[in-house]
């Protein structure tokens, strides 16, 4: 057989020394060392391309953000619940919020109150024991002066006689302004005491009090505790049930859509073998009338051909000659 047609224009030539590969290299080159030149003002924008795609994408994921924050009310429901526990662990740092603690502060705040009352009797208690050794040591003083007095007046010197008698009054002037406070602190003191024994029974109290609520609340924690995982198994979490409640519901969706589809195909088939039922049960007729008519010797008058008579050698072997040369024509 002969071989094609090349169309290279140089056949003998290597591809490289081809013109039209010299041409695009030389494109290629041209390009690349317009880039090169040109790469000073292309780098900064493709820079800035790069960054604004990024701000862009922030600025699309942060609106995306907003709108799920406007709209969405289980997102809702959570921000609030969420600061209301930021807000409560804050105020948590500087105040109480535990009952048990807040009645623990209270006594705790009440027993220093109640030494704070115990120190402040003691410096009255102090304050009448000062003022009776005053008293005392002003009744001393007192009888010293007048028995000063009653010597002077004996020896005859009226004038010491006079002051001595002065001081003396002066001192039970002192007294007797001394006298009501005593009696005034004694009291005080008096009642304090009372007060304070009162405080301290009352705290006692409120101590037995706080402890057994600390174990009434402890046990019922406990309980509810129990109760509420009983609660969950029986009731549902309120979230989980939502989800679950989704859920179900799309497998009932999917469940009812996979069974119409079932049943469109089932009907297809059914559709489809009746067809098909039809149509073997026309070729089965057709076919036995066939094989009848066969049995019968009347096949060839059925296919409408006459019978052939047989050809001799020759005539078969120049009917193969003449197809050979036709197709050689």
């Amino acid at each position: 057989m002969n071989a094609l047609p090349s169309f290279d224009s140089t056949p003998g030539l290597p591809k490289w020394q081809q013109p039209e590969k010299i041409a695009g290299r030389v494109v290629l080159l041209g390009l690349v060392g317009t880039a090169v030149y040109f790469w000073g003002s292309i780098l900064p924008f493709l820079v800035d391309m790069v960054f604004d795609t990024v701000k862009l994408g922030i600025g699309l994921g942060t609106l995306f953000v907003l709108f799920l924050l406007a709209t969405n009310k289980r997102i809702h429901a959570g921000l609030w619940y969420a600061g209301q526990r930021v807000l409560r662990s804050m105020a948590g740092i500087f105040v109480n919020t535990d009952p048990i603690g807040i009645m623990e502060d209270y006594i705790s705040n009440t027993e220093k109150e109640a030494r704070k009352m115990d120190a402040e009797v003691t410096n009255i208690e102090g304050a009448h024991e000062l003022v009776k050794r005053k008293l005392a040591a002003n009744a001393a003083q007192i009888k010293e002066y007048l028995a000063l007095a009653d010597s002077a007046t004996r020896q005859g010197e009226k004038d010491a006689a006079e002051s001595y008698a002065m001081r003396a009054a002066q001192v039970q002037d002192y007294n007797q302004r001394l006298q009501p406070m005593a009696t005034t602190t004694a009291n005080v003191s008096l009642v304090m005491r009372q007060i304070l024994k009162a405080a301290l029974r009352q705290i006692d109290g409120s101590k037995f009090k706080v402890n057994l609520l600390k174990d009434e609340y402890a046990l019922v924690k406990r309980t509810s505790s129990g109760m509420r995982a009983a609660m969950n198994i029986l009731r549902g979490d309120p979230d989980k049930k939502y989800f679950f409640d989704l859920a179900t519901d799309r497998v009932a969706e999917d469940m009812a859509q996979q069974l119409g589809q079932i049943k469109q195909a089932m009907r297809y088939s059914q559709e489809f073998v009746k067809e098909m039922d039809i149509q073997n049960g026309v070729m089965s007729e057709k076919g036995q009338r066939l094989l009848d008519q066969y049995q019968k010797g009347e096949f060839n008058a059925v296919l409408n051909e006459k019978p052939q008579a047989p050809q001799s050698l020759t005539a078969t072997k120049k009917a193969s000659d003449d197809a050979y040369s036709s197709l050689l024509d």
